[in-house]
């Protein structure tokens, strides 16, 4: 009797190297958009509805209030949407540098000025980027998975994750964490027992 194959692919993460050298060939807007995306974990449609007065550099907080649907402002994926993330000094830097003296409208706009879409971003930014590096292609959608699994692969309790990333359910989180084969070696290895 044959048994049936199962392929799975796996989800398109970045890696911290390969965010990071993405953040560094990105220029303008995109930069601190695709730096935000890997230090928040958020998701674009998150990010395109995200404006000046949702970012809270006293308590180094951005506030989810809102999200982007095909041109519209809508409210977030889920109740467990609204939320409030915490992030870096390094990127909240990068983020009041690029703010500059605004204090209110959307923080990231089309050169038409209205939301970004993500679709636009995937392929007229970011994969042009990943293919000049060398990078295997990815989506806007690959910051948030390398985001969650570096956040699993560092201990960070389940529950802050979910609650950063705004998943309602820790099984959800699960799927968006993924483990380099360098990662599941250092784990073994550190687990082995000493003769």
């Amino acid at each position: 009797m044959k048994l049936p194959s199962l392929i799975q692919k796996e989800q398109r993460y970045f890696t911290p190297e390969e965010a990071q050298r993405l953040v560094d060939a990105a220029e303008g807007q995109y930069k601190v958009l695709f730096a935000l995306m890997f230090a928040a974990g958020m998701r674009i449609s998150e990010l395109a509805g995200l404006r000046v007065e949702d970012v809270n550099f006293k308590e180094s907080i951005i506030h989810i209030r809102r999200s982007m649907f095909i041109h519209k402002e809508v409210t977030p994926k889920t109740a467990a949407g609204y939320r409030n993330v915490d992030i870096d000094s390094a990127t909240l830097d990068m983020l009041k540098k690029f703010i500059g003296k605004r204090k209110d409208g959307r923080l990231f706009v089309s050169k038409k000025g209205t939301a970004l879409v993500g679709g636009n971003i995937n392929r007229e930014v970011l994969k042009p980027i990943c293919k000049e590096l060398g990078i295997p292609e990815g989506t806007t959608h690959a910051f948030r998975h390398g985001r969650i699994s570096v956040l699993v692969q560092n201990g960070v309790p389940g529950e802050l994750i979910k609650k950063w990333v705004g998943h309602t359910d820790l099984r959800t989180t699960a799927r968006y964490s993924h483990f380099p084969s360098e990662y599941r070696k250092e784990v073994v290895s550190k687990l082995a027992i000493k003769s």
